[in-house]
């Protein structure tokens, strides 16, 4: 769990940022509180809660940055909308912004759940909030809203790099860094911080006497070789660059490398891989972390870096991605192929395809060459139609992502029946539609030899129920600029042309 206070501003653009969001539905309002006059409003735009909040901030005229606008953020899904913003309400009344205006919006559209709230500095009294160490003060909170002892858990971390073995104090310092601590070596011991505050010190001669006494596990070191050459022909094992997100789909600093073998091998085996590089460049190394069996390992006492950088899952084995059981069955129908390695995952970004496939039709004049360039084939299967993404080898029926209007364009070009049921959402099914395409277990790893995939869905955790009593009057048509944008760029520069 992170809290990022992020850059102060006059102009409350914060607002614009996340009510942007839920326009496009990439976000959704979740509190919306002490806003006075405009509580019982019906509808209240973006352009209201800014101005409320320039009002309310002009009591104190000396400060010029005064929104204040903060990310809560947790790992993946661990935590539902419901339950972030029921965190991110403590920590406000923590940090002294209770009874300030403000509005809390939860963003679903990375891999991290996360809330952003958005107050003013002022406070109803005219004078500043408190802003004194507010960031370490921020952490403090969080850890102390979370029911988390910041000391007990590096007491429990130094537990974890002793019962390691390793054969440099470096391994040990590398750990003890994916943990998330700062080191500094200090009169003879490590001191480790966290959250901008000293949370436990090591002995640098325990660490010496450990790297001393080591000795290598022959029988560990064949097992993962072993391991490491049966999946880089399955996953791409070769290291790319990760950056720091930036505003406007931009990428910042490069933080790190990862492929997509190593996930696989970290998520299942818990062996985790850290690859050596700088700026972005090529690593030259790597270290593994093997967290089953408590060793940390030099990368090329297992496997040569150059072997995981050889391209070797083309024409290899193929392996296909796929969230319903009954689309496995029609893709092996199709093909015929029995060598297939199935990958049972969550219907990855539904609506991008959507948006994919209705660009097709809209954007290009011949449909064939808009999949091309979408890298998307359409199959047919007992007369259903179905989606193979090349790129991203996923498999599935064209009716889960489509309207029932949007599925007849395309089945009337490729000769298909049309449906006539009533007309439904995409990503929904129901009836003997949706107990034919049953969810299985995701990431899980399956062969066409093996036995069937569970088929019990989980019923969906209940959320909380969207504001009623407040409106952003938002545009429905979310897909617009995706389907509409290259030919209105082109409409502009036919334009500039005449004018010339």
């Amino acid at each position: 769990m992170t809290v990022k206070i992020l850059s102060s501003t006059s102009t409350f653009n914060g607002v614009s940022y996340n009510t942007n969001k839920t326009q496009s539905a990439k976000g959704e309002l979740m509190k919306f509180r002490n806003f006075g006059y405009l509580q019982s409003a019906q509808k209240v735009t973006p352009d209201e809660m800014k101005t409320f909040l320039k009002v309310h901030s002009n009591r104190n005229t000396r400060v010029q940055h005064q929104q204040f606008h903060v990310v809560i953020s947790c790992k993946g899904r661990e935590f539902d909308k419901k339950e972030l913003t029921d965190m991110a309400e403590k920590w406000l009344h923590k940090m002294g912004y209770s009874s300030n205006p403000y509005l809390i919006v939860f963003h679903g559209d990375t891999k991290n759940n996360h809330v952003h709230m958005v107050s003013s500095r002022i406070g109803n009294d005219g004078k500043k909030i408190n802003d004194s160490m507010e960031r370490i003060r921020a952490q403090k909170y969080m850890l102390e809203i979370m029911d988390r002892n910041p000391v007990h858990e590096c007491h429990k971390v130094l537990e974890q790099v002793n019962s390691f073995s390793f054969s440099t104090t470096s391994q040990a310092k590398l750990y003890l860094e994916t943990q998330g601590y700062s080191l500094n070596e200090k009169e003879g011991n490590l001191a480790l911080y966290k959250f901008g505050l000293l949370q436990g010190e090591l002995s640098l001669k325990q660490l010496n006497a450990k790297t001393n006494s080591y000795s290598p596990d022959k029988a560990r070191i064949k097992q993962l070789h072993a391991l490491f050459d049966k999946y880089r022909k399955v996953y791409n094992s070769a290291p790319v660059p990760v950056f720091e997100p930036l505003k406007g789909n931009r990428l910042g600093k490069p933080t790190g490398y990862r492929s997509e073998m190593a996930d696989f091998l970290n998520e299942i085996f818990g062996v985790e891989l850290i690859f050596h590089g700088k700026d972005g460049k090529a690593p030259y190394g790597y270290t593994i972390i093997d967290h089953s069996r408590k060793i940390i390992l030099k990368g090329s006492e297992v496997f040569p870096l150059k072997n995981l950088t050889r391209e070797e899952t083309k024409d290899t084995v193929k392996v296909i991605n796929f969230a319903f059981q009954a689309d496995k069955t029609a893709y092996e129908d199709i093909t015929g192929t029995r060598d297939t390695v199935f990958r049972f995952k969550r219907l990855p970004r539904e609506s991008a395809y959507r948006l994919k496939l209705l660009s097709v039709l809209e954007d290009h004049h011949q449909v064939q060459k808009g999949l091309e360039e979408y890298g998307l084939h359409l199959l047919v299967n007992e007369k259903r139609l179905y989606l193979l993404d090349t790129r991203e080898r996923f498999f599935i029926s064209l009716e889960a992502i489509l309207m029932n209007r949007e599925y007849n364009r395309f089945a009337r070009l490729w000769n298909v029946p049309e449906r006539n049921e009533i007309e439904q959402s995409p990503f929904t099914l129901t009836g003997a539609a949706s107990r034919a395409l049953v969810p299985v277990n995701p990431e899980k790893e399956t062969t066409t030899s093996e036995s069937q995939a569970n088929d019990q869905i989980e019923p969906d955790k209940e959320t909380a129920n969207p504001i009623s009593n407040i409106s952003l009057d938002i545009h429905q048509d979310v897909d617009d600029e995706a389907l509409h944008g290259r030919r209105r760029n082109k409409e502009k520069d036919n334009k500039k042309r005449s004018i010339r």
